[in-house]
């Protein structure tokens, strides 16, 4: 009698269980559902900059609630991968929920909540046209310099270094390499780890600007033996436009960032790009 008691209580815990687990992810899709219909009212040309930012204050609120339940860190949200970051670190320590709004004089505001496993979520406050000298700046997520993100690359003590676009304004976009760390509720930005030969300054990050008519590539590479981050080399298109960043155009070299053993990136100018060799190379003859 105890066996079918005990037995009966494990298929009721068991149920009830599947049940939650069912009714948070009915929770989530609903949520999802309502999340895209908003951000397409986001993308919609026409609308004025108080649309966008009451539509965008009520996105907020939504995705901010959704991210509370306990489901949400692995929930795969597929129907805003094509409008927005949902990326998840490498090391699995938390997700970015990255967004970007294109106003009406064609300024960028951006928007992050970080996710964190443990449930805890820190929201940015983007602050990039109002940040003096910014390669050089302590950030946090109260002042951020804000950027869609598109690669995160773990490092040591925690520190992660993270790739994004900031599509500025009219007539200049920007590449960025930032720099973070996370803590239980807060986020730090902007880490002494960008070196250049002969230059005692380490920047803390850098932000590549240039022409909206151009493409910029920027990119992580990573072998068993190295790390970089290689990037296209910028020029302005005539001397004289020097300093003048909707003039600066990529060029036919490139640059990069080389992992040293003490975590930091040490800059080379006009590297060429090797591909890794594989087994089978030396099957092939190089061509006359």
């Amino acid at each position: 009698m105890k066996y079918f008691l005990s037995l009966f209580i494990c298929l009721l815990i068991g149920f009830n269980s599947f049940s939650m687990n069912v009714d948070t992810a009915s929770l989530i899709y609903k949520s999802e559902i309502k999340l895209d219909k908003l951000f397409k009212e986001l993308r919609k040309r026409g609308n004025s900059n108080q649309d966008y930012l009451s539509i965008n204050k009520e996105f907020k609120k939504e995705l901010n609630e959704v991210l509370k339940l306990d489901a949400a860190f692995t929930y795969p949200f597929d129907s805003l991968k094509s409008t927005m970051s949902t990326i998840t670190s490498p090391d699995g320590e938390f997700r970015l929920f990255n967004w970007n709004i294109e106003m009406e004089s064609g300024i960028n505001t951006f928007h992050c909540f970080i996710l964190k496993k443990k449930g805890n979520i820190i929201e940015l406050r983007d602050n990039y046209r109002f940040i003096q000298n910014p390669e050089l700046k302590n950030l946090n997520q109260r002042n951020w310099y804000g950027a869609l993100y598109y690669k995160i690359i773990p490092m040591k003590k925690g520190k992660y270094t993270l790739l994004g676009w900031n599509g500025k304004d009219a007539i200049t976009t920007q590449k960025v390499m930032e720099t973070m760390s996370l803590s239980r509720k807060s986020a730090k930005f902007g880490f002494d780890i960008f070196e250049f030969p002969g230059d005692r300054i380490k920047k803390k990050r850098i932000i590549l600007e240039y022409s909206n008519t151009a493409y910029v590539s920027l990119k992580h590479y990573s072998t068993k033996n190295e790390q970089q981050i290689v990037f296209s080399h910028l020029s302005p298109s005539t001397p004289q436009m020097e300093g003048f960043y909707q003039y600066y155009y990529p060029d036919l070299s490139t640059d990069r960032f080389i992992l040293t053993n003490k975590g930091n990136w040490l800059f080379e100018s006009d590297s060429e790009i090797k591909n890794p060799e594989t087994r089978g190379d030396k099957d092939y003859n190089k061509p006359e």
